[in-house]
């Protein structure tokens, strides 16, 4: 053992480290981009590392410079977390008395640096272990997460797929396919009975355009990740469940099924340019199998979550040294921004395939009804219901609008249309705390609120198109590649699963005869 004084102290880097790889760790089931993490760990490190030797040159003394560094680093990375708990407990604005009460733990944090001269060095080792055990208690799992090769996808591939029954060279027309998703969008009937809204007026406007809306869709499983995989590889999940194993908490598996997946394929094989319009939600958020990717350039996932537990947010708008372009204001302008790009590829003269994946009327809800930004906080006050009724009847109008541009051609150049949600919006036990909510024990209530769907389907110069009112995502494209291109490609019953929690992804359970019921 080295003499007290010239022990190492590596416990502020250590902790500005556990910053990041805390949050990464406990969301690996969340495809975390590992170079956006990365960048983010450099600089925690660095950060503290600056702080640190900042104090180390006033103090003249490293121990002491740790536990001040330390303190600050300590309040700074856990803000945003005391802030989330403490406002949902709450349920009001207390980012400004909380930000004062975690300076004020800071300053007591370096006042007892100050006065630590003779017990600072004995304190180190214990300091770096604790530090050392916390950073690998992450990082482990996070490196064993990494490096261990990704299970594939059953059927998986990534160029160009001739469906069944299908002579590429003599399709027919081929019409423009817009394949839209509006996330947590509700059915109709949830809309009325559990928010006491009627949603008629906007079917009826799909209806007067020529879509078939089935109002009695049910999605085929209750997240978008399981949903996507299903619907854009029109197949079920059980035989990758199967392969996977019900203990699996691999959630790699399904994201890789979001890239690449059969329809985008199948439509390539077809001559299609495959258009890519993706979410903040990192497994959409970017196609690379896609002939062209429309991202719009704010704060990635990640960034975001890691930036809002800190305190970075609260005093860059203090102090207004740096401008903080919050995630509400990105998402109100990539929303802008998605609905320009699909009238940009309306002009393309090429046939295209285009997934447009809209977090809408899905959380942050940062539009009102009449389109206006809503700052966090204002809107509603605290009423999610409302907040999301709100965000509703905007998403209405601007579909409204997407449809009749879309259309307003001479009725041969029609696009086929599908305008789907992935799940209906989420109970309010799955909202507060999704790492513990369990499917298999919600109340019926809750399996309606989020399996029944919006689903509608615009399919022009067709007579007898085969759709019904219970039709469910995986036939879509089952029946639009029939229909359409004379693929061999059988109907699937229409059946609804749930997993049981996030841990076990692949524990299916089914629920069709009970939502039926």
């Amino acid at each position: 053992m080295s003499e007290p004084k010239r022990r190492p102290v590596l416990y502020p880097f250590l902790a500005g480290a556990f910053s990041v790889l805390y949050l990464w760790s406990t969301n690996l089931e969340q495809d975390v981009s590992a170079p956006e993490a990365l960048r983010w760990l450099a600089i925690s490190v660095a950060g503290t590392g600056v702080v640190f030797f900042a104090f180390r040159a006033l103090f003249k003394d490293g121990h002491r410079a740790g536990i001040a560094a330390t303190a600050l680093a300590a309040a700074f990375f856990s803000y945003g977390y005391a802030l989330r708990s403490i406002e949902t407990s709450v349920r009001r604005d207390v980012s400004s008395s909380l930000l004062i009460a975690w300076l004020l733990m800071a300053c007591a944090g370096v006042l007892l640096a100050v006065r630590a001269r003779r017990w600072a060095p004995r304190a180190t080792p214990s300091l770096n272990l604790v530090a050392a055990v916390l950073v690998l208690l992450n990082a482990v799992p996070i490196a064993i997460h990494q490096f261990t090769p990704a299970s594939q996808a059953a059927g998986t591939s990534n160029g160009p797929l001739l469906l069944p029954g299908i002579d590429a060279s003599a399709a027919g027309e081929r019409r423009d396919v817009y394949y839209i998703i509006l996330d947590r969008y509700a059915n109709v009937k949830t809309l009325d009975e559990q928010f006491s809204f009627d949603d008629a007026p906007f079917l009826d406007f799909l209806q007067g355009e020529g879509f078939y809306v089935a109002r009695d869709s049910l999605a085929n499983y209750p997240k978008t990740t399981h949903s996507l995989a299903s619907t854009l590889n029109m197949t079920f999940l059980d035989r990758l469940g199967a392969r996977m194993g019900p203990n699996s908490g691999d959630w790699q598996p399904l994201y890789d099924m979001l890239r690449g997946f059969d329809v985008e394929r199948a439509f390539t094989g077809l001559g299609y340019r495959t258009e890519h319009i993706g979410s903040w939600w990192t497994p959409t958020s970017v196609d690379p199998y896609a002939d062209a990717n429309h991202v719009y350039g704010g704060t990635a996932e990640f960034s975001h979550v890691f930036l809002s537990t800190t305190m970075w947010p609260k005093v860059s708008e203090a102090v207004g040294l740096v401008p903080y372009v919050s995630f509400e204001r990105q998402q109100y302008e990539r929303v802008l921004y998605q609905f320009r790009e699909l009238d940009r590829i309306a002009e393309d003269p090429r046939p295209t395939f285009t997934f447009a994946h809209f977090t809408l009327p899905h959380p942050p809800y940062v539009f009102d009804a009449q389109g206006n930004f809503v700052p966090p906080g204002v809107a509603a006050q605290g009423d999610p219901d409302r907040e999301y009724l709100e965000q509703l009847q905007y998403t209405n109008d601007r579909v409204e609008q997407l449809v009749t541009k879309l259309t307003a051609g001479p009725d041969d150049e029609d696009p086929i249309i599908v305008i789907q949600s992935d799940e209906g919006p989420h109970p309010y036990a799955l909202e507060h705390d999704e790492d513990h909510y369990d499917f298999t024990k919600a109340p019926l209530s809750d399996l309606q609120r989020k399996l029944r769907i919006l689903n509608a389907y615009y399919l022009p110069g067709i007579d007898e198109t085969g759709l019904y009112p219970s039709i469910t995502p995986v036939n879509s494209f089952r029946l639009i590649f029939h229909d359409y291109f004379g693929a061999d490609l059988p109907l699937l019953p229409d059946r609804t699963w749930i997993y049981q929690d996030v841990r076990h992804p692949y524990r299916f359970t089914e629920v069709t005869d009970e939502l039926k019921t």
